[in-house]
């Protein structure tokens, strides 16, 4: 599926998640044996579960099948989650996720004291406004990027915590 098709399927499905309380955070296109596979990715506050999956792929097949343009017509629709790594790439993105754990990988190097030059980093999400990413990293330095020097950002968290049952996702505790 090209790119205009798979914004056409975000302008449809995205206020259809939110009357529902989702939010769109993706939707791609990949081939597969089968044919092409659409994944849609969805968020809610306090996570998705298997069921959210089920029951969002149960409305937005109908909806999709009702609009009837998407090529090819036997594609595999998925409705999944974006994982504990999600990417972070909308401003409501970067608020939600103000606190916790993230990797941050630039387009280039920059010099960070006591660090040295680096691409990659970990740190925490401390703020976010116009268009700028605080971030405090492990060794207490406290970086301000531009979102246009970013490449990426995913989530990192803090799997020690997960492995003990806590949820807290690289979030501090409070």
């Amino acid at each position: 599926m090209d790119k205009k098709t798979l914004e056409k399927i975000a302008e449809i499905v995205e206020p259809i998640l939110a009357a529902k309380n989702f939010d769109l955070v993706d939707v791609e296109s990949r081939p597969s044996e089968e044919g092409a596979v659409l994944t849609i990715y969805i968020d809610k506050d306090g996570g998705v579960t298997l069921k959210d999956c089920e029951d969002i792929s149960v409305v937005l097949s109908a909806v999709l099948d009702t609009y009837d343009f998407i090529e090819p017509k036997d594609y595999i629709l998925e409705v999944s989650s974006p994982g504990i790594y999600r990417e972070l790439k909308k401003e409501k993105d970067f608020i939600r996720y103000l606190g916790h754990r993230v990797k941050v990988k630039l387009y280039e190097s920059i010099e960070i004291h006591g660090v040295g030059k680096q691409k990659v980093f970990i740190g925490k999400l401390s703020d976010f406004s116009n268009d700028v990413l605080k971030i405090v990293l492990d060794n207490g330095e406290v970086i301000s990027l531009e979102r246009k020097s970013i490449a990426k950002v995913n989530l990192e968290p803090d799997i020690s915590s997960l492995l003990n049952g806590e949820k807290s996702y690289g979030r501090d505790k409070k």
